[in-house]
């Protein structure tokens, strides 16, 4: 199958009336998970959350020199037992995941056919080219060396990719077997750029993966997230698009994965970049993102992109192209947009903790951050 390119929509909207609810400042709501300083910067993180519903790793990127460039070493790692409420120091991890891990690594729970769960890491190598994973087999307490993915087939070359798969969902093959699909983004011919979405998949629960091809062909296409919809017949996958000249874009599967949708725009209300998807009580769907408009709609006061920002509707807004319900700015960056690249969990209690990296005051490089928020909570100022 050939990938389905975008098709324009001249009736987009380009602005954006939800109601703002910021809780921003309501600093009882922030937890450091690592907070930077004059020469500690702390970048892109992602979360976890165990089955026992208290567990969390972040991991992350960061520096320890002054400077903020990303593409920084990985091997930082802390665990929460509480939710999210208080944090361990550094975790110890293969001293090969500080000497070649780069970039924005992400953390997965990945359960294969028997039953077995394991963590995984990905991130990419020191060229920022091909993507690495690290193991656990023992819920965190140890981890492997990061190492090149495996392939199913020895001949396929190696996976690379501008940025390691943001989700990974279970998905069922037209035989009944279960397999995993991870999307990340690199051009026509396989380099690490963004333009074009791929796809991959395992069939041994993350430790190898085959099948890799394009699904989503738009030029600007990058950082794509999946959501399954609640009737679970259908993935939608959100895509920035990093030409800044058009607004989200999206595509839809009903066959698992096998075949895709040609890609369209979305409302401003959910442009910008790096989305997480997660799904609350009662039915609603939070995205937190970093809000980037397109170039025409940059003037818009009501949609800066120096905060960290969740939007809250339904999956069928999305794929109908309604805006949703409101947008709620979880924390303001004292650097511009750069800011999220998130974690998103849901505690069993409703409770959400968002994790992001943002300068959290004008003096200070990076921190990672929490912020904890009910949705019921939050969303009863917004119907205000």
């Amino acid at each position: 199958m050939k990938p389905g390119k975008a098709q324009g929509n001249k009736a987009i909207i380009r602005h954006t009336n939800l109601p703002i609810v910021d809780i921003s400042g309501q600093t009882k709501r922030h937890v450091f998970v690592a907070r930077g300083n004059d020469t500690e910067w702390n970048g892109h993180p992602s979360t976890v959350l165990l089955p026992d519903g208290k567990t969390i790793f972040c991991v992350w990127q960061a520096r320890r020199d002054g400077t903020r460039q990303h593409g920084a070493p990985g091997g930082y790692m802390k665990r929460s037992d509480d939710g999210g409420k208080t944090w361990s120091d550094y975790l110890d991890l293969p001293a090969n995941w500080r000497e070649i891990g780069r970039g924005s690594p992400t953390i997965h729970r990945l359960v294969d056919g028997r039953g077995t769960g394991r963590l995984f890491v990905f991130c990419r190598d020191q060229e920022r080219t091909t993507f690495l994973i690290g193991v656990s087999e023992d819920g965190g307490a140890t981890w492997s060396e990061l190492r090149p993915i495996g392939l199913a087939l020895p001949e396929d070359g190696p996976i690379t990719g501008w940025t390691a798969p943001i989700t990974i969902l279970e998905a069922t093959v037209p035989d009944g077997r279960r397999k995993h699909l991870m999307w990340y983004e690199r051009t026509r011919n396989g380099q690490p750029s963004f333009g074009v979405i791929w796809q991959s998949a395992s069939y041994d629960g993350g430790l190898t993966w085959c099948e890799s091809r394009p699904v989503v062909d738009k030029a600007g296409s990058c950082e794509p997230a999946c959501v399954r919809s609640p009737d679970g017949k259908q993935l939608l996958l959100l895509i920035r698009e990093q030409n800044r000249e058009m607004n989200l874009l999206m595509a839809t599967s009903d066959d698992e994965g096998e075949t895709w949708s040609s890609p369209r725009e979305l409302p401003l209300a959910l442009t910008g970049d790096r989305h997480l998807p997660r799904y609350a009580p009662h039915g609603r769907l939070v995205i937190v993102f970093r809000p980037v408009p397109p170039g025409e709609a940059k003037t818009l006061s009501a949609f800066p992109d120096d905060y960290f920002t969740a939007w809250v509707g339904r999956y069928e807004d999305i794929v109908t192209g309604r805006e949703g319900e409101s947008l709620i700015r979880l924390l303001r960056s004292y650097r511009g947009a750069d800011h999220t690249y998130p974690g998103l969990e849901l505690l069993p209690d409703g409770t959400f903790v968002a994790t992001t990296y943002i300068q959290y005051r004008p003096d200070e490089l990076q921190s990672i951050i929490s912020v904890r928020f009910r949705l019921d909570e939050v969303q009863s100022r917004a119907d205000k």
